[in-house]
């Protein structure tokens, strides 16, 4: 009896009231919201079976064209007041491919292999802490876990992505270092 909604399709008097949540999506939205899913999917895709993001495989050129696009679009978004939180990290965003494209195509200093992992790993981070706040801001539908981005439950998130992302370029900077890639 305590679930927002019983089988019969009625709400419980016990459960807590609906909290209103804007679910309008612009068109711009969309592309922002399915690319950027597909996004991270890949990325965690290609990392976790080829352990570095590369722009020379498919997936890799996928994953970077499709955040390119999800950063560029999540800069046209202005529906919770001006600049924000999430429109800087689309800008680091943009700024991580471009350090990891250009680590990638060219030496720097011996180092390139080293910031094409952070770069592009880090890109990943990018996507996530907007996106988790987004999707805590909007589901469940009756009870949104996360209203604002500084939410508690949404800076919990933060912390274990960044720490998920950290470790991984730590992983992928130990295995060039012992591989000599």
């Amino acid at each position: 009896a305590t679930l927002a909604v019983l089988r019969s399709g009625v709400r419980s008097p016990l459960a807590p009231p609906f909290k209103k949540v804007n679910m309008e999506i612009s068109f711009i939205g969309w592309i922002h919201t399915v690319l950027g899913t597909l996004a991270i999917l890949v990325s965690v895709f290609i990392i976790t079976s080829q352990g570095f993001i590369t722009a020379k495989k498919p997936l890799g050129k996928f994953y970077l064209v499709a955040t390119f696009i999800t950063a560029a679009t999540a800069l046209m978004l202005y529906r919770n007041g001006g600049f924000n939180l999430a429109h800087l990290l689309a800008v680091f965003t943009l700024i991580a491919i471009f350090l990891g494209f250009m680590a990638e195509k060219y030496n720097i200093l011996g180092i390139s292999k080293y910031l094409q992992a952070m770069s592009y790993t880090g890109s990943v981070l990018f996507h996530l802490i907007p996106g988790i706040a987004e999707v805590n801001k909007r589901l469940p539908l009756d009870n949104p876990m996360g209203l604002s981005v500084d939410d508690p439950i949404n800076i919990r998130y933060y912390l274990i992505f960044t720490l998920i992302c950290g470790i991984t370029v730590l992983a992928q900077w130990a295995y060039i270092w012992k591989k000599k890639v």
